[in-house]
């Protein structure tokens, strides 16, 4: 009994100090709360293809990979301004600081700035836009990131340009457009009466400061829907698109015609809004429209007054439901 009490006192001992030992080791690594890297572009207007090399002069960390990630297929046109994603690698002793922000990075050689950076332990990304090629910027924040789908109902949104007065979307089934160039003056649109059929879909958007002013086009990751899916989401619409608030603004009237000016000095185009209990549709000149409306494969009717029709009949003698689409 004494010998199997002296061992239970041995291994406890042992354990001890692994955990100890453990736990000076983890206490030994080194945090690193902030980063240089040179960037150095050969990409040039016209060329086909980029090449971009990134590169550390640290002991404490490492390149790991990067990558262009909005390299155009048919080549670089003046202005394009060429993103990209590098990964950073901490060495074994080391890690990257919980609070590490886009600040901490500092960038030299080729001109641009960090839009953002992620971070996990010993893993950090880096996000670069680089500056327009040839050097044609504009001097305006017109980078667009953080492109995103809300596969519940077709929404696309992402992030907020500094200087974007509006934004300009295209959506895209299988490679092909589906709709010309929309304007929206929010950060999200809703494709939802577009996505009515299966096939893998993306959107495009840029920033638009000026009709002289444009930022690049940025694509959004590929989503895949079924033909199932796409007749819920288009059939199952009720938003009627991405600027269904109800605003505080004013009716305005010109030479061409009635537009709606919201309480921040947006208006909406190519969309419906629902303005005092009542939806209204603008055009992609942001004016009122009356008659007959095709959204989305459905038809709805506007009066004269621009107010949308449900429940009842069209002064030409057609039936509209309860969502105001025509009944057939």
């Amino acid at each position: 009994m004494g010998r199997l009490k002296q061992q239970a006192v041995i291994w406890m001992s042992g354990a001890l100090l692994m955990l100890t030992c453990g736990t000076a080791m983890a206490s030994t690594r080194t945090e690193i709360d902030s980063i240089s890297l040179d960037v150095e572009s050969n990409i040039e207007a016209g060329d086909s293809s980029g090449d971009v090399d990134v590169t550390c002069d640290s002991g404490d960390y490492y390149v790991d990979d990067i990558e262009i990630t909005n390299e155009p297929k048919n080549g670089w046109d003046d202005g394009d301004k060429p993103k990209l994603k590098v990964t950073v690698e901490a060495e074994d002793d080391y890690y990257f600081s919980s609070g590490l922000s886009k600040s901490d990075v500092d960038l030299r050689g080729a001109d641009g700035k960090v839009t953002s950076v992620t971070r996990k332990s010993s893993t950090l990304i880096v996000y670069i836009t680089l500056d327009s090629l040839d050097g044609s910027d504009s001097g305006y924040d017109l980078d667009v990131y953080g492109l995103e789908w809300d596969e519940s109902d077709g929404m696309a949104s992402w992030e907020d340009s500094g200087d974007a007065r509006k934004y300009e979307v295209r959506l895209y089934r299988n490679d092909n457009s589906v709709t010309s160039v929309l304007t929206t003056s929010d950060t999200s649109y809703d494709f939802s009466g577009y996505i009515t059929k299966s096939g893998d879909y993306l959107f495009k958007v840029r920033a638009v400061y000026s009709s002289s002013d444009k930022g690049s086009w940025e694509e959004s990751d590929s989503w895949y829907v079924s033909s199932e899916e796409a007749d819920e989401i288009s059939d199952g619409r009720r938003s009627y698109g991405s600027s269904s608030s109800s605003y505080k603004g004013a009716w305005l009237r010109d030479s061409v015609g009635w537009w709606y000016c919201n309480a921040d000095k947006s208006y909406t185009v190519n969309n419906w809004q629902y303005i005092d209990d009542r939806w209204y549709f603008f055009n992609a000149a942001g004016y009122m429209v009356t008659g007959w409306i095709d959204w989305g494969g459905r038809w709805y009717y506007c009066g004269d007054d621009g107010a949308m029709y449900y429940n009842t009949t069209t002064p030409d003698g057609y039936y509209v439901g309860d969502d105001g689409a025509w009944v057939q």
